[in-house]
């Protein structure tokens, strides 16, 4: 009889909603909605924002989120004494497990404006990367400078739980109109095959009073090791090879046969002559 199966699974979207700040306080509001068919179990939401930002909760423990039912989350956040305007780098992870318990985590760019919007002219780029979960493969962060002007970037990495890198943060000189690649070795740590996740590098620096900041994103698929492949004329050329060898051995032990018989007969010449003689 055929068979109908159906998988269940888990699809989360995660919208964030800043204002601009004016004062030294603001809102985030973080929307997120499960768009699958399996409730997503132990949810929890914690906005990253550099050392500029004190945010509060720093965690939120959503608990239980069923398909098809939007929740938002409102995080209280401070600025820091002294801070530049311009924009700054937001990015929210969150957490959650399935019915089983297993984990998972996934990470969502935004960005703050404090006072004024600026414009980076340092971009960055990364391209996709397939990662089986037994190798270490090289994650390279393409960053160009725009701008007429040396800048010194900080450059920062945020990955999901599930990956893990060699170093998370550098920083590094770029003069003007140059173009840099830095890399990093990224490996799965409990990653599932057929997996993609998000991976986000984040590009900051200061200029002329201001802040200025650039988010670059990468998916990273995870993919099973694949077998070593051999050219389907390999065993043939193999079997000829073999063949050769054995013909080659056979042709000697004949010829090596024919030369120790014509030996014998020659030894026996001189016998018969000794006969012939004494007669």
């Amino acid at each position: 009889m055929p068979q109908l199966v159906l998988a269940s699974y888990i699809s989360l979207t995660t919208t964030i909603t800043t204002e601009l700040i004016t004062d030294d306080s603001s809102k985030i509001e973080v929307s997120i909605l499960n768009s699958g068919d399996e409730s997503a179990f132990s949810v929890q939401i914690s906005p990253l924002l550099s050392s500029d930002f004190q945010v509060e909760p720093n965690l939120y423990d959503l608990g239980t989120l069923d398909p098809n039912e939007p929740e938002k989350i409102n995080f209280d956040v401070t600025l820091s004494d002294g801070i530049l305007p311009g924009s700054y780098p937001l990015v929210v992870l969150v957490d959650y497990a399935d019915a089983n318990g297993y984990p998972f985590s996934s990470v969502s760019p935004s960005s703050i404006i404090y006072k004024t919007q600026t414009l980076s002219k340092v971009t960055g780029v990364m391209e996709k990367l397939d990662l089986s979960k037994e190798r270490t493969q090289t994650l390279t962060l393409t960053i160009r400078n725009l701008d007429q002007v040396q800048h010194n970037v900080d450059v920062k990495i945020y990955l999901p739980r599930e990956l893990k890198i060699d170093k998370e943060e550098s920083t590094v000189s770029i003069g003007p109109k140059e173009e840099k690649n830095i890399n990093f070795e990224v490996s799965s740590f409990s990653a599932l095959p057929g997996s993609s996740y998000i991976v986000l590098a984040t590009l900051d620096y200061d200029d002329s009073n201001s802040h200025y900041s650039y988010t670059a994103r990468n998916i990273i698929n995870i993919v099973k090791e694949k077998p070593l492949e051999f050219p389907i004329w390999l065993p043939i050329l193999s079997f000829i090879v073999l063949l050769i060898i054995f013909a080659y051995y056979l042709i000697r032990g004949k010829n090596e046969g024919i030369s120790r018989n014509s030996n014998t007969e020659r030894r026996e010449e001189p016998a018969e002559s000794a006969e012939r003689n004494k007669e």
